[in-house]
């Protein structure tokens, strides 16, 4: 009997269970080999699919059976060729973990195994094992017949065998969703080379040529320098940190960094100048860079894309074309050589249990990986996120680089030991050179915000950012019955992402032109919103968002200094959630004790040494009990750097009034992740679950051929009063006053 592990292709073939295994095996081995683990995956792409050898899964080849289980009998025959009877205990169990999980999710499986064992046939979820523990014996001859086992036993990186503690946890775990990243996607490949001989192709883009791109980039840079003046200073300070980056980059071997430098010193560059170098001399093979915000996204897209022109992005907001299912593979496997995507993407996929979220991981070992606003990293995720980032450097050979004006000091947290190594010699001398604020401290008292208002009219030009909604609502009503509408404007996110583009293009319009200006917003603008005023007025916040703050201030001339006001309104709430009251009691403190200068890096390290010093701030402890236990599960529901208590509100800003339209008639017949990349310019992220169920229209996810109802999370708003396309954007009726 030949027994297949595919259904016919187009040409008519089946693919036996051999040929699929000898793939795997070849894929998987290739794939692992980066962290030296290539005969570890040997194994795993020959006994992935050792539960094809059965007539239950032959059944489900021709349709006539289905829910059948064919993973678990591979994890117990790979279980009795390795572990013996050390089981759970043995080095080898990561092994077993990822073949059991190679179309579930990673979790531990010694239950069902010593079930199975003892004669169990139905899995958990009901499905029926393709192989009983009585049947194995005539698969096992079958699968000999046809397979050679590997000459010796796969050497593998020397972990305790019982780990006694967070530290060895994180390393287990993250060698676990390693060989599952190498064995799923050389699985998932190899099938899907069956139907599709050129998969590995299609779903991959063109290497980038590292020499060509560092030709790309000079000839980008001597653009720049002809067509812009700009102030000489900070020309020349540009060019230094180009310089140190390009040096460090062709020097430094794997390990974790620091790129220390303040705002407008030119880092998009240097970074990617950083990167080059470490392919060109150190042999990376793909840069990687990670950023917080869909806005700085594309911004810097939009520069490395004149430089690097194959560059895949993986984010929300990525233009997919229309081929959505190769998109979908490049993005589950980064087979790139230059790959941009969000904080939100890199890091719950680094901690996720499932095969099409693991997938990639394994790309990330001897890569560079650039964190760009480093400072963004959740204080309450960092003990994991460092340590995982460590590993990375220091067992698979990447290197780590975090990049920020505002560099936290997470060596002060608790139980976190992370030493990165400086970049840039003398930081400060970089910062003392590019002072171009003067900031004064009103935080003696509390200050209304009509005074502000008032006080800010006032000037030329001037930016107000506060820290809710509400106070901005506020304060942009007062300032506009000051300064007139037509000059005054409100940017949150209560605006949707087309909505405050065209808000920042009139902004910057009248700024160009010298006219008028006022802008009042909430934290939405301090990173990666290219402006610069004259005056900003900044309420109390963490010291890292006050410097963000100054950094939309008087942006490219030193040669004068901007206006920039501290102040405490005058209001009953004043910080969105604890951590950012705890952040900014902490900038108070620092004030206490002498006179805070914005451009001082012994100051943001003090500041820090306050913050993480108190000893409120850890990781959440769901987290930590996850990881105690080694439950990838629940480890990945805890790790989420945006909590999913939000709903997603398709508006209808007039601005793009066909769009709405046409999103209004897909997403009644049910919405696709290719929709949902289609409404991201309309959509508003909201907390008023209750406000949105009350006047929007819920969107569902259609499942299978019965068409079974799911709901999403999505709204569509389709009532214009609720939503003002001129000014305050979505006017719900009790906003709500998170993070925005």
């Amino acid at each position: 009997m030949i027994f297949y592990a595919r259904s016919a292709n187009s040409s008519g073939l089946k693919e036996t269970v051999c040929h699929h295994l000898q793939r795997t095996m070849e894929l998987c081995a290739q794939y692992a080999e980066v962290f030296g683990c290539s005969d570890a995956g040997a194994w795993l792409g020959l006994f992935h699919d050792f539960g094809k050898y059965s007539q239950a899964f032959q059944e489900v080849l021709r349709g006539e059976r289905h829910h059948v289980d064919h993973a678990l009998p591979g994890a117990a025959f790979l279980m009795a060729q390795l572990c013996g009877r050390a089981g759970r205990n043995s080095p080898y169990w990561p092994m077993v973990a990822s073949v059991r999980a190679h179309h579930g999710q990673l979790r531990d499986c010694k239950s069902e195994l010593d079930a199975w064992l003892k004669g169990e046939t139905l899995s958990a979820e009901g499905n029926t094992y393709s192989l009983s523990k009585s049947e194995v014996k005539e698969a096992v001859n079958r699968f000999l017949l046809e397979n050679t086992l590997p000459p010796s036993r796969p050497c593998l990186p020397d972990f305790p065998a019982v780990s006694p503690g967070l530290a060895e946890n994180h390393q287990r775990m993250l060698f676990t969703r390693l060989l599952f990243s190498a064995l799923t996607d050389a699985d998932y490949s190899a099938s899907a080379e069956h139907f599709n001989p050129g998969y590995l192709k299609s779903s991959a883009l063109t290497d980038v040529d590292p020499v060509e791109a560092w030709v790309a980039l000079e000839r980008y840079r001597e653009d720049i320098r002809q067509k812009n003046g700009g102030d000489p200073a900070m020309n020349g300070m540009r060019n230094c940190l180009f310089d140190i980056c390009r040096q460090a980059g062709s020097e430094v071997s794997s390990g974790v960094y620091t790129l220390t430098a303040p705002t407008g010193a030119g880092k998009t560059l240097a970074m990617l100048a950083f990167g080059l170098q470490q392919m060109l001399q150190q042999g990376k093979r793909r840069i990687i860079l990670v950023l917080p915000y869909l806005s700085i996204i594309e911004q810097n897209a939009a520069v490395y894309r004149k430089i690097v022109p194959e560059i895949l992005e993986d984010h929300s907001g990525a233009e997919r074309g229309a081929d959505e299912q190769t998109a979908r593979e490049l993005s589950q496997r980064w087979d790139a050589s230059f790959i941009i995507t969000t904080s939100v993407k890199f890091f719950e996929s680094l901690f996720a249990c499932t095969g099409p979220a693991c997938r990639k991981l394994h790309r990330l070992a001897d890569s560079v990986i650039l964190f760009d606003e480093a400072q963004s990293l959740p204080c309450h995720l960092a003990g994991a996120s460092l340590s995982a980032l460590r590993e990375l450097a220091e067992t698979y050979r990447s290197t780590v680089v975090f990049s920020t004006a505002t560099q936290p000091d997470f060596d002060q947290l608790p139980d976190i030991t992370w030493r990165p190594e400086e970049i840039v010699p003398d930081s400060q001398e970089m910062f003392a050179q590019s002072k171009r604020v003067l900031a004064e401290w009103r935080v003696d008292g509390k200050t209304p915000l009509d005074e502000i208002a008032r006080e800010a009219a006032e000037e030329k030009n001037a930016c107000l950012i506060v820290n809710l909604r509400s106070h901005a609502q506020t304060l942009y009503k007062q300032l506009s019955d000051i300064c007139g509408e037509e000059r005054t404007f409100l940017l949150t996110t209560d605006l949707c992402p087309a909505h405050r583009t065209k808000i920042l293009e009139q902004v910057r319009a009248l700024l160009r032109e010298g006219r008028p200006c006022f802008l009042v917003a909430t934290q939405c603008i301090e990173a990666g919103v290219d402006v610069s005023f004259d005056a900003m007025y900044r309420a109390l916040a963490p010291l890292e968002s006050i410097i963000q703050a100054a950094g939309r201030c008087n942006r490219s001339d030193t040669r004068k200094r901007g206006k920039m006001i501290i102040f405490i309104p005058d209001e009953e709430k004043l910080y969105p959630d604890d951590f950012y009251r705890q952040s900014a009691n902490a900038v108070l403190t620092l004030a206490a004790r002498h006179p805070i200068d914005l451009d001082s890096l012994a100051d943001i390290r003090e500041y820090y040494g306050i913050l993480f010093g108190s000893g409120q701030v850890r990781d959440k402890r769901q987290l930590t009990e996850a990881i105690e236990a080694m439950d990838f599960p629940a480890v990945a529901k805890a790790y989420r750097l945006i909590e999913s208590t939000q709903v997603q509100i398709v508006v209808p800003y007039a601005g793009e009034e066909s769009l709405f339209l046409e999103l209004a008639e897909e997403g009644r017949r049910g919405i696709t992740s290719a929709w949902m990349r289609k409404a991201a310019p309309l959509t508003v992220h909201s907390f008023g679950f209750q406000q949105a169920a009350d006047i929007c229209e819920p969107l569902f996810v259609y499942r299978g051929k019965e068409r079974i109802r799911e709901e999403t999370g999505w709204y569509l708003l389709s009532n214009r009063r609720y939503y003002d396309s001129e000014r305050r954007g979505l006017q719900l009726s009790v906003p709500f006053d998170g993070i925005t």
